[in-house]
């Protein structure tokens, strides 16, 4: 199914046009991709029922080789890896250990690239801990589809990301890739305050990496919010996805430059043509 996935890639004479005359000059000989996915059917609790259609769209089947590939056309020439996201599913249910296992029998063949397990509110602290050691991940992915309260707009971190699981990351000083929730993302106040709390006092060893530039998909959330932010100690962010300048912009101007990531959300979400529109 990977090479279904390649086959998808759209390259066209002026994106090779904008890679000569604007990117090769710019982009170094090495590229670290902070956020990006890998997915195969066989990750799901019912792979079966997923091929014969009955959860609706899952996402393309991407592996490390198809990674590479896409690697190879967007920056020629240049040696690219990955931060490795787990990566969330809904209706089909994915089994977060197979998927874990998945990927680290992946990145073996690529031993500069690192992956964060998917991690829900129903795996247990003893699970986490035992494939963060045998399979090396470096951090974890909470998403906030699988929150406790069912309202997967509204929840704030520890409703997806249980306080236990969040102990465990602490004391092992791991990454969590961070997509807020709630309506203003980096700048609502229960997200502020639980932020500060946790880098500062509670969970002071979690390395936290708010991705999509603080889930600022505009310009209004990181434009309120950096002040308070770039005061937290132990907070990165990632721009995967965002493809309004003006978020991009505030992080530039008003944070230190070593706190930010780049970062694709490919395949699915940004390897095509076109970009994302903000409405309303």
């Amino acid at each position: 199914m990977s090479q279904q996935t390649r086959s998808r890639v759209d390259y066209r004479a002026d994106d090779k046009q904008i890679w000569e005359q604007e990117l090769a000059d710019f982009v170094p000989q090495r590229v670290f991709d902070a956020h990006i996915h890998m997915f195969s059917i066989d990750n799901l609790e019912d792979p079966q029922g997923a091929r014969a259609g009955r959860y609706g769209m899952v996402p393309s089947e991407v592996d490390l080789a198809c990674l590479h590939d896409w690697a190879s056309r967007l920056y020629p020439g240049r040696q690219t890896h990955f931060l490795v996201l787990g990566h969330p599913v809904r209706p089909a249910v994915i089994d977060p250990a197979v998927h874990a296992r998945w990927y680290h029998e992946q990145l073996r063949h690529d031993p500069l690239s690192r992956f964060n397990r998917l991690v829900t509110p129903k795996c247990t602290v003893a699970q986490i801990e035992r494939d963060v050691k045998q399979f090396g991940a470096v951090g974890l992915k909470p998403y906030r589809f699988y929150s406790m309260t069912g309202d997967v707009d509204n929840c704030r971190m520890h409703e997806f990301f249980p306080h236990e699981q969040m102990e465990l990351a602490n004391e092992l000083g791991l990454w969590v890739t961070m997509h807020l929730s709630r309506l203003d993302a980096c700048a609502d106040e229960q997200n502020l305050d639980d932020l500060e709390e946790f880098t500062t006092r509670r969970y002071p060893r979690i390395k936290w990496i708010l991705a999509h530039c603080a889930r600022s998909f505009t310009y209004w959330p990181i434009r309120q919010a950096i002040d308070r932010l770039r005061q937290m100690p132990q907070i990165w962010y990632d721009l995967s996805a965002v493809t309004d300048l003006r978020p991009m912009l505030t992080l530039f101007e008003k944070e230190d430059l070593k706190r930010i990531f780049y970062g694709s959300d490919g395949v699915d979400a940004t390897y095509f043509n076109g970009a994302y529109s903000a409405m309303g």
